[in-house]
């Protein structure tokens, strides 16, 4: 059993100094009981690869936050950081992509109206 400095559960960043390695498929976060054994908290986890995984022979696994039985798994420090910099980066996209500022429209209410038009005549039967 040894363990890595910094290791963080991938959900909610609850410090996972006293859980032993290698991680079991049963572990849980003792904070907020997410799986543990999981491809969110692993070294190989890259959302720009196939199957979202830098092993190329591990099997696919679909749900990437529920326990599995990977061999592979290596937990990744401060997995939960890097999380939440990822899911920031894609909610910074998608307010710049749909001109939101703070979950609100940019702009005038012609300027919503406007789109709500294009939308509604984007997807009109006729």
């Amino acid at each position: 059993m040894h363990k890595i400095d910094d290791l963080q559960c991938w959900r909610c960043g609850h410090a996972l100094d006293d859980e032993p390695l290698p991680l079991a498929r049963e572990a849980s976060c003792k904070n907020c009981g997410a799986d543990l054994h999981v491809c969110r908290l692993c070294t190989f986890f890259d959302t720009s690869k196939a199957n979202e995984c830098r092993e190329p022979v591990a099997e696919r696994v679909v749900n990437k936050t529920r326990a599995n039985f990977c061999g592979y798994l290596t937990p990744r420090p401060k997995a939960y950081a890097a999380n939440a910099a990822a899911t920031s980066s894609a909610r910074s996209g998608l307010e710049s992509l749909f001109g939101l500022v703070d979950g609100t429209t940019s702009g005038s209410p012609d300027r919503a109206d406007a789109a709500r038009s294009a939308l509604d005549a984007l997807f009109r039967k006729d």
